[in-house]
């Protein structure tokens, strides 16, 4: 007998030349609609990312801008008839210059202010503008015990403010500005205000009368108000990072020099545009709307109308040039970053009813 061997009927066969062209074809269309799924949602992405930093960016300076308008010019009872500014210097310096509040600067028109040159604020033809806003921090306020003229100091509660610092005393029928001298301890429960001390420093240790003036002497009575004063700038430099612009600040508060320290607020802040509502007839409002360098006589200002363009921190999110309105003006990109300006027109509360 032969032995019997299994035999397969079927035999393994290869792929084709015409079928692995088939496949990798239609392997190479899903890997085209899949890569070009991804791209679009990642440029989607990137989109609504920037897009929201922007929004975020643009909000977060017209609160702060719009903050510091509405509270210019506050003292702590909204009475600056009988007013004594014995900071040396503080009656021409707009940062010092408790009388003026609101205070702006046009760019490219107007002459900037030194320190802000200095910090890099952007001057020349269509420079954005400017602004220095003054006001106290009531959060910080002292309640006055005693008063000794002769001896300049000023008994109070405990506090930790520093030798330096600029600060305001008011009874609500006479307020005066000065510059603590002492004492330097870190907690005290006393203000000292004399002079020969500090930077700039007091042309005189009696808080009667403005610097210019004759000394005259001044007792502030128990329970009045002893205030920090905030004297905030806002303008537009580059930015640290080196790419694009920024708003920056320069603030008084809490500086011991007299002087105010800069400091970089957001980035892609690119332009401000300021303009400012005058009270004309005395009726305290607005009767003409005009650039700083239009305003003769700043304590008339009793609203200021802001603008402010924010642009995405990247390029080539929008997927054509964009087209935007800012300050009543049409203006096409020549990058696709992505832009938004935010208006607002802001009471200076202590200057209207």
């Amino acid at each position: 007998m032969k032995p019997c061997f299994f035999r397969s009927q079927n035999k393994q066969a290869g792929l084709t030349l015409v079928e692995m062209m088939v496949a990798m074809a239609i392997g190479l269309f899903m890997t085209g609609i899949i890569a070009g799924l991804y791209i679009n949602m990642r440029g989607s992405f990137r989109y609504q990312e920037d897009f929201a930093r922007l929004q975020e960016n643009g909000r977060f300076a017209m609160e702060t801008l719009t903050r510091d308008v509405r509270m210019a010019g506050y003292n702590g009872c909204g009475n600056l008839t009988n007013f004594a500014n014995v900071v040396i210097g503080g009656g021409t310096n707009p940062f010092l210059n408790f009388l003026t509040p609101v205070i702006g600067f046009e760019g490219g028109v107007s002459t900037f202010p030194s320190a802000l040159t200095a910090a890099g604020a952007i001057t020349g033809t269509g420079a954005p503008d400017a602004i220095i806003l003054l006001g106290v921090d009531s959060s910080s306020e002292l309640v006055v015990q005693n008063h000794n003229p002769p001896s300049a100091q000023i008994d109070t509660n405990t506090h930790t403010i520093k030798a330096g610092e600029i600060l305001l005393i008011t009874d609500c029928s006479h307020s005066t500005l000065f510059q603590m001298t002492g004492p330097n301890s870190a907690t005290k429960t006393n203000v000292v205000h004399n002079t020969g001390t500090g930077s700039p420093g007091n042309c005189t240790k009696y808080l009667g009368a403005s610097c210019g003036s004759p000394d005259k002497s001044y007792q502030y009575k128990p329970g009045s108000s002893l205030l920090r004063i905030y004297s905030n700038a806002y303008f537009i430099a580059p930015s640290s990072s080196g790419s694009g612009r920024s708003l920056w600040s320069m603030s008084l508060l809490g500086q011991t020099s007299g002087t105010a320290a800069a400091n970089e607020l957001l980035e892609g802040i690119e332009n401000m545009q300021i303009t400012y509502g005058l009270d004309t007839d005395g009726n305290r409002s607005a009767d003409q709307l005009v650039t700083a360098d239009s305003v003769a006589n700043w304590s008339q200002v009793v609203s200021v109308r802001l603008s402010v363009l924010a642009a995405s921190k990247n390029d080539n999110i929008s997927s054509t040039l964009q087209t935007y309105e800012f300050d009543g003006t049409s203006v096409t990109a020549t990058d696709r970053k992505v832009r938004k300006a935010f208006t607002e027109s802001v009471a200076v509360r202590n200057r209207t009813p």
